[in-house]
């Protein structure tokens, strides 16, 4: 069925009331005639209710409203108020009946009758609905918008007789159109009135000779009705006029596909494929049918590439690259071959941002630290509300340590944040600049930085592990320090940084028992020199904890073993060559 629009409530947006309210009658009242000091009583309650609901005090509105009801409990105004009031309380049903009573008190309100229409609309009461949309289309008979509303509830009703007489009072009101006549055709169709229905079409050919779109649509819709003969007899009247005409040409790939004739549809397509004056849009259509019709040859792939040489050699269109690129993709070529379609893409399109999106990771794969500055540089200046080409632009660039710009890259990105922002990037973001800050000599900065970071995203682990490290290391709060730390390897226990670190923040808290426990994950003591010394995620530091927790354990000859593994890595920290030399732990 198809969807049916509703017609829109005539109400401002309130704020829910509570449901606990006295229970309104939705019985049809006989109104009787007010004493002039009742009408003036009930005038002045109607007014303070309107006023306390635009004020947003809907309780105090619906004692107002039930209070005009007391006085004259047929008043429409008052009953229409509350009707809405109570589909704010979720009393749907409610709200309608008293709509619905609205209606019958004062059938000729147009505001009254749309109202109810719209109830029974927004709860698929589609048969309730026809009669009042019927009523409100007799109330403001100039209103096409109601007759459409109209055909459309007669169609899902399936009532096409009906359907088509709203039809025909629309294009009293507007003159006939080609809208109007392909919805009387297809109802005039569902009937199996073939003859009314090309009627139709014909007729509008008739009042509209120069229109060469009718004449196409009646061939189409002969050949729909698989009578191509009589399709071509349309067709023909279209070629003696514009034999060039675009929308002719699709409609005779059509009809040769269907009368068997594969070699004149392909020289229709390639035609259109290769003019110089086909629009993109038709050109990318074509070219998508050539990739289906060349579907299981061998050659395929080949002379698809070709295709897209000469295309794009005769119209370098945006459209045609992205095509291009998009086949590739389809295909899993070669990433280098991908990429280089990308940028041709960019070099003619430069502020695509798929494409941009596509080859930053390309160069992030790559760790192609320079390429993905000019990526990214390039998608800030056309997406500056797009945080991930600020994220990757300062990480970028702090890769290359060029700090200074990295910051500069970051909080450019932070300037651009809105309630749209991607807040996962935002953290990130936040994340890079804490390690900046810190890398700078300060800490005060990184630390506000990470809270940032957290605020947006509370299970950054990365961030979490990095905060406790940073405050172990300036030995400040580290209670903090030790709850963040486990958090992280909760997020990701297998993560052999975060591992390290919690150990050395419980160290830092003289838990040495604790750290031993934790800095085993790490470094296993069964593991031999070289396994260790291959482990990329052994860094020097990792090494050097092992030994300094190992040492204030009591275990001199396993934390000297580690100290040496970690000079021979790499650098480790300034008194690393006086705890091996000395053999034993040294703080300062």
């Amino acid at each position: 069925m198809k969807k049916i629009v509703a017609l829109l409530f005539l109400v401002l947006t309130i704020v829910p009331i509570e449901a606990k309210r006295k229970k309104v009658s939705t019985k049809t009242v006989v109104r009787t005639q007010l004493a002039p000091a009742d009408a003036r009583r009930l005038s002045y309650f109607y007014q303070e209710g309107v006023k306390q609901k635009l004020a947003g005090k809907l309780s105090d509105a619906y004692d107002l409203f039930e209070h005009c009801l007391a006085i004259d409990p047929g008043n429409p105004d008052a009953l229409f108020e509350l009707g809405y009031l109570k589909f704010y309380m979720g009393q749907d049903s409610v709200g309608t009946d008293l709509l619905r009573q609205v209606v019958e008190i004062d059938g000729n309100n147009p505001k009254y009758v749309q109202s109810l229409a719209a109830a029974y609309l927004a709860q698929n009461e589609y048969e309730k609905a026809i009669p009042v949309v019927e009523k409100l289309s007799r109330l403001q008979s100039r209103r096409s918008d109601v007759l459409y509303q109209l055909v459309e509830l007669y169609k899902s009703n399936g009532q096409t007789v009906e359907a088509i007489s709203a039809l025909d009072r629309i294009e009293i009101l507007e003159g006939r159109t080609l809208q109007t006549s392909l919805q009387k055709f297809s109802l005039y169709m569902d009937k199996g009135e073939k003859e009314s229905a090309f009627g139709v079409l014909k007729d509008m050919e008739k009042e509209s000779p120069y229109d060469l779109r009718i004449p196409i649509i009646i061939g189409k819709q002969y050949l729909e009705n698989e009578e191509p003969e009589n399709a071509l007899k349309y067709f023909e009247k279209v070629r003696e006029r514009e034999p060039e005409n675009a929308e002719l040409r699709l409609a005779m790939m059509e009809y040769h596909e269907q009368t068997g004739q594969k070699e004149k549809r392909e020289e229709i397509r390639d035609s259109l494929l290769y003019a110089q004056d086909t629009p993109d849009d038709l050109r990318a259509q074509m070219m998508a049918l050539l990739i289906e019709d060349l579907k299981g040859q061998p050659d395929r792939n080949d002379r698809i590439m070709d295709t897209f040489d000469k295309l794009l050699r005769l119209s370098p269109s945006p459209m045609m690259y992205s095509m291009r690129t998009s086949y590739l993709l389809y295909n899993k070529a070669d990433e280098d071959v991908v990429a280089q379609s990308l940028r041709d893409l960019l070099a003619v399109s430069p502020d695509n941002e798929n494409a941009l999106s596509r080859l930053l990771v390309y160069y992030l794969d790559r760790k192609d630290f320079e390429h993905v500055v000019e990526v990214c540089r390039k998608g800030v200046n056309a997406h500056p509300e797009s945080m991930a080409f600020h994220f990757y632009l300062g990480l970028a660039l702090s890769q290359l340590k060029q700090s200074e710009q990295a910051l500069e890259a970051l909080q450019n990105g932070l300037r651009q944040v809105g309630e749209q922002a991607n807040p996962e990037y935002v953290s990130d973001i936040y994340e890079i600049l804490g390690e900046l800050y810190y890398e700078q000599h300060r800490p005060e900065d990184a630390f506000a930085a990470y809270d940032s970071c957290l605020a947006y995203k509370d299970d950054n682990a990365s961030c979490l592990n990095n905060y406790a490290y940073y405050l172990s290391l300036q030995n400040e709060r580290l209670d903090e320090a030790e709850k963040m730390a486990y958090r992280a390897i909760k997020l990701e226990p297998l993560n052999k940084t975060y591992l390290d670190t919690y150990a050395w923040v419980l160290f830092m808290q003289e838990n040495y028992m604790m750290a031993k426990f934790y800095i085993d994950r790490v470094v296993s003591p069964s593991q031999n020199d070289s396994t260790l010394l291959a482990d990329a995620e052994l860094h020097p530091d990792v090494l050097e904890h092992a030994g300094d927790i190992y040492a204030l354990n009591g275990k001199e000859e396993e934390a000297l073993r580690y100290w040496s593994l970690a000079m021979r890595k790499g650098e480790g920290s300034a008194l690393l060559e006086k705890k091996v030399k000395l053999k034993k732990y040294v703080k300062e």
